[in-house]
């Protein structure tokens, strides 16, 4: 069986990547997209792309797993999936414990300005990059700086043609490069303050770089005066400045980077 990559294949997933990149950061744009193309590119009956998440409940000990992504249907109709489910184990979903190693990095490189009270982060990792066969792909994608692992899936019928060699190649190819917009975002993160600040900090920021005042931004938030001044002092501090002036000279005008987020990555209202 040809296990080659064909060239025109290969364009494809790399616009592809480059589709997912300009529809930006929420998930709720580009995981439908994704897995819609990735089924038209590969042929497959069904494509599942989600994020797992491992964390043990500090009152009780026990482990809880969040998957949360989207899937698609051969009709072309796409479902949300977001589960939430405890006493489940790692290698339930092909993945293992963190090395200590691996342990250390994680817990270094993922940002935890408002960390959970309830549940503390557990470091996961793929036991192999690529699993399945003849009508099932799973690749899995590591993403240390979320705690995360990333996972797509991709089903055939049993009386459909079976996934070739080539075919695997192609979405783990996919999933590499759709990978290394992540790891430029975590780089990104580790080097400029706004990419860790807390939800409400971004938004106070974000508000007064489109001209807001404190008392507006009060209103917006339904928050006081009070509250929104003590925000803005708190980027000051966090960015070096003293005044609006320089802090919006400081952060404005924000550039862009297109690079596609996790769900629980997403700010939360509060």
């Amino acid at each position: 069986m040809d296990d080659r990559l064909k060239l025109g294949d290969v364009r494809k997933a790399f616009r592809l990547v480059g589709e997912v990149r300009e529809l930006g950061s929420d998930p709720q744009r580009w995981r439908p997209h994704m897995v819609l193309a990735l089924r038209k590119l590969v042929n497959a009956d069904v494509v599942v792309s989600s994020e797992i998440h491992f964390r043990k409940l500090k009152t009780t000990g026990r482990m809880k797993v969040f998957d949360i992504g989207w899937g698609s249907e051969p009709d072309g109709k796409v479902w949300q999936i977001h589960t939430e489910r405890e006493d489940e184990e790692p290698e339930n979903f092909w993945l293992a414990m963190a090395t200590p190693v691996e342990r250390r990095d994680v817990e270094s490189s993922v940002p935890d300005p408002e960390s959970d009270a309830e549940a503390e982060l557990v470091p996961v990792r793929p036991t192999r990059s690529v699993h399945g066969g003849r009508y099932l792909i799973l690749s899995q994608y590591a993403l240390p700086h979320a705690g995360v692992v990333d996972q797509l899936g991709l089903h055939r019928a049993w009386d459909d043609e079976p996934f070739t060699p080539a075919e695997h190649k192609l979405v783990r190819l996919f999933h590499v490069e759709l990978g290394r917009l992540w790891k430029k975002d975590a780089i990104r993160r580790a080097k400029d303050p706004a990419t860790a600040l807390p939800p409400r900090l971004t938004q106070t920021l974000n508000e007064l770089l489109a001209g807001s005042s404190e008392k507006q931004i009060a209103l917006k938030l339904e928050l006081s005066r009070h509250t929104i001044h003590n925000y803005v002092k708190a980027l000051h501090q966090r960015f070096g400045v003293s005044s609006r002036g320089e802090l919006l000279a400081r952060c404005g005008p924000q550039q862009s980077t297109f690079t596609p987020k996790l769900s629980m990555e997403l700010p939360k209202e509060r």
